[in-house]
């Protein structure tokens, strides 16, 4: 919120990352300072920044990034990633706040070109607005971001000025498209890359209903064991998401995405990987041993009969599923599976019944 905070904070960045040192031609650690106005979570509203932050005081806005580009060396990017603005509709609605009352929403013109008033290098242009999020969540607007890229062209009088498109952007198929539809310069995924890393890259980032059941279930199992070997090697910072849990709940936010489709149709993984009990490498890797074991007798055609084949089974969709009109049906488990999950339940209830013990003792 203070343009000279902001100033400082990104040369502490670039002085420990030895960026400022970097001698004439080489290649520096850190080649740009991104300002991410498009976070449409509530904790983001909390704190007055994000896409709230671009809403709602878009004047402070300007004004960071006015001084991140007159202060930093000039070889050093300053970019930024936003949404579409809220529309008039919003305001009327009274979903605005303060600024319904005063000048109404910017329009996505001015708002570019206040962006390139303001020096930046780049723009990333996510193609909804902040209400549209979580259940909310509809198609991103090629549309409306075709109509920044062009606005911001025809502004600086640049015809190649760099604009990323963000948005829609669930496989590698999408990636074209979205080039194709928007004229954008490159193309930025988030949600979806958390579930399929790979998506940028030709045959390894389709979606389900392209490939075998078997290459899908290969695939996201393959992510998890790659995951963990690498938090293995260099685990995430201690207390990255949290006291309790440590740095494993970094570990575990991650297998989530990659197991959701497969997690979801094995109710008893999914609560043993939420539990805080298990917090250890070798803990989850005995869990990937179980899940794996669940599939591999099964045949492909077998395997195509299960919703976790099914498109609307990714992580990308969870919203978009539950938005649907028709409930979905609900999962149901084998006498097995609930048998286990009934252990792992009266096991929990007796550990915790020990806890409080102890603490009463």
């Amino acid at each position: 919120h203070h343009p000279d905070v902001a100033v400082r904070a990104a040369m502490m960045i670039l002085e420990r990352s030895g960026s400022m040192t970097c001698e004439s031609g080489g290649t520096s650690p850190v080649t740009a300072i991104d300002l991410n106005l498009g976070c449409p979570q509530s904790i983001a509203r909390k704190g007055g920044y994000g896409a709230f932050l671009h809403d709602d005081s878009p004047d402070t806005t300007y004004s960071v990034l006015s001084k991140l580009r007159s202060k930093l060396p000039q070889e050093i990017g300053v970019t930024a990633k936003i949404r579409l603005p809220p529309t008039q509709a919003h305001a009327d609605a009274g979903k605005l706040g303060n600024m319904s009352k005063i000048n109404g929403p910017q329009t996505m013109d001015e708002r570019m070109r206040c962006l390139i008033d303001c020096g930046v290098d780049l723009i990333t242009v996510h193609g909804r607005t902040r209400f549209d999020n979580k259940v909310t969540v509809g198609a991103a607007d090629w549309d409306a971001v075709a109509q920044c890229v062009q606005s911001a062209r025809d502004y600086s009088g640049d015809p190649h000025y760099p604009i990323f498109a963000n948005g829609g952007i669930e496989c590698h198929h999408d990636v074209n498209k979205c080039l194709d539809k928007t004229n954008a310069s490159g193309v930025m995924s988030s949600e979806s890359l958390l579930e399929v890393p790979g998506l940028f890259c030709p045959g390894k980032g389709e979606i389900a209903s392209s490939c075998t059941a078997k290459d899908v279930l290969e695939r996201q199992l393959g992510y998890a064991d790659m995951y963990l070997d690498y938090a293995t090697v260099i685990p995430p910072l201690s207390g990255s998401l949290g006291v309790r849990g440590g740095s494993f709940n970094v570990v575990r936010s991650h297998l989530f995405k990659f197991l959701h489709r497969y997690l979801e149709e094995n109710h008893d993984l999914r609560s043993w990987l939420g539990d805080q009990e298990l917090n250890t490498i070798k803990q989850a890797r005995d869990l990937m041993t179980d899940l794996r074991s669940r599939y591999n007798k099964i045949d492909e055609e077998q395997l195509r009969l299960k919703n976790s084949w099914g498109d609307d089974s990714s992580w990308y969709r969870r919203h978009r599923r539950r938005n649907t009109e028709e409930p979905d049906e609900p999962i149901q488990l084998s006498i097995e599976e609930r048998k286990q999950l009934a252990k792992l339940r009266i096991q929990k209830m007796k550990e915790q019944r020990m806890k409080k013990f102890v603490n009463t003792d």
